[in-house]
């Protein structure tokens, strides 16, 4: 399953046929579900359960890819030239597939079950649509694991607490006046003042921020003119945002804001700047991530359970359930002993296969160590 996925990856949006596959699967397997009525994304059924009132967990995995060039020689490489499963989630479809067949046959547990095969994680709004659709409703707690390449294949990761950060990106329009580039003081540059905006962006923030308190803004784009010899009326940035506390990441957003007016009024330009709506960061429960460590300990021993990590910079929209819901996100080791560790989102990304097992073991082991009681 994960190299049929994986051979065949869709970006945020189009995740139709990969909706397809898991559906044929969950179907073979006897799991009733429903899918998107636009075709992406499944959501499982509420499994029955032998307590009475007994607490329903959900299961959630994603299934969009990266639009990035696969460069592994591998039998199961990308065929959809530009597009690939570069964060792993092929992987973390195939473990939800396989633990939900394995549940199924198994018969009722003391708690329920549903598992979520969310679209567009990667566009950052995947979790809302699936939360629109009921994929809470009736769910007590939620449980997802994400691969990781810095661990062996075999172990596994998890921390209560902050794991993501807040992450809001953002675009700048710069409206200047063109002209010739013989003659830039007869224009206003949107050119020199975007290069000084991501100069002076870089230099503010860590300025202007309690050094305690992480935060990264990066402008990851800038796009302008069409021609060596001529100055343009405008430039598009666009960048992002990321920090660990809420309120460190809306005072960045608001220097942003300010450095961009002042500095366009100041050199005869206008600024507008528009924020995507913020994404939580990722905060661990206590009380689910006890669950989950005491199953984790079960499926790799506690010798192979990592209980120290410092939190990501990186986001993840799984943070979207737990606005309504507590849960907890797993590291699943996917890292190839003697083999060169090659990063999430890189062009020769892949994983060990054999952390396929332990996932699906392990997503399985948290329903069998979840007590009766609800957690909270």
């Amino acid at each position: 399953m994960r190299r049929h996925l994986h051979a065949c990856p869709e970006l945020s949006g189009n995740e139709y046929a990969s909706t397809a596959f898991v559906s044929e699967h969950l179907t073979a397997g006897g799991v009733p579900h429903e899918v998107g009525a636009d075709g992406r994304g499944v959501i499982t059924e509420i499994s029955a359960k032998s307590a009475v009132n007994a607490p329903a967990i959900a299961l959630r995995a994603d299934l969009d890819a990266l639009p990035i060039l696969e460069e592994n020689d591998v039998p199961y490489r990308s065929r959809n030239a530009g597009v690939m499963h570069a964060c792993g989630h092929d992987a973390h479809t195939a473990i939800l597939v396989g633990a939900l067949c394995a549940l199924q046959s198994a018969g009722p547990l003391s708690v329920g079950w549903r598992g979520i095969f969310q679209p567009s994680e990667e566009a950052g709004h995947g979790a809302r649509e699936m939360i629109g659709r009921g994929a809470l409703d009736g769910i007590s707690a939620i449980v997802a694991l994400h691969v990781d390449p810095t661990i062996a294949a075999g172990e596994l990761a998890l921390t209560a607490g902050p794991q993501t950060a807040f992450c809001q990106d953002f675009e700048v329009e710069v409206r200047g006046r063109g002209g010739h580039g013989a003659r830039p003081h007869n224009t206003v540059d949107p050119i020199a003042i975007a290069a000084h905006l991501v100069s002076l962006i870089y230099q503010a923030v860590p300025r202007k921020t309690d050094a305690r308190d992480p935060v990264v803004v990066t402008i990851g784009q800038i796009a302008g003119g069409h021609a060596a010899n001529v100055i343009p009326d405008n430039v598009t940035m666009k960048g992002t945002i990321r920090a660990l506390d809420a309120t460190v990441s809306r005072s960045t957003r608001d220097l942003i804001r300010r450095l961009c007016h002042s500095t366009a009024q100041a050199l005869g330009a206008t600024a507008q700047i528009a924020f995507d709506a913020q994404l939580p960061g990722v905060v661990n429960d206590p009380a689910v991530t006890a669950i989950c460590l005491s199953a984790a300990c079960d499926v790799a021993g506690a010798d192979h359970v990592i209980t120290e990590g410092r939190p990501s910079m990186g986001a993840e929209d799984f943070a979207d359930y737990l606005t309504g819901v507590p849960g907890c996100m797993i590291r699943l080791g996917v890292g190839r002993k003697g083999k060169k560790t090659t990063p999430l989102h890189t062009s020769t990304f892949d994983i060990e296969e054999s952390a396929l097992l332990v996932g699906a073991r392990l997503l399985t082991k948290v329903l069998l160590h979840w007590p009766v009681g609800r957690v909270h």
